[in-house]
């Protein structure tokens, strides 16, 4: 997950954690858990993301699936 990218996006669009995790349905707990990296984002959640902050594919990709394969 590329939390830089995900707080760039959160920016342009004057979104908080907060607005979003109402937006989510979780707690803030949950989305730093997530946003850390503890816990995933479940698809639903993904879609919700890229609804609230008008995500294009690209930029969902390089927020949510980015990892390396080796």
């Amino acid at each position: 997950m590329n939390t830089v990218e995900l707080k760039v996006q959160m920016t342009r669009k004057e979104k908080s954690a907060e607005q979003l995790c109402a937006a989510l349905g979780i707690s803030k707990s949950a989305w730093y858990r997530k946003t850390g990296g503890e816990n995933q984002f479940t698809q639903r959640e993904i879609t919700c993301l890229r609804r609230e902050l008008e995500l294009d594919d690209q930029q969902t990709a390089l927020i949510f699936f980015n990892d390396e394969v080796s």
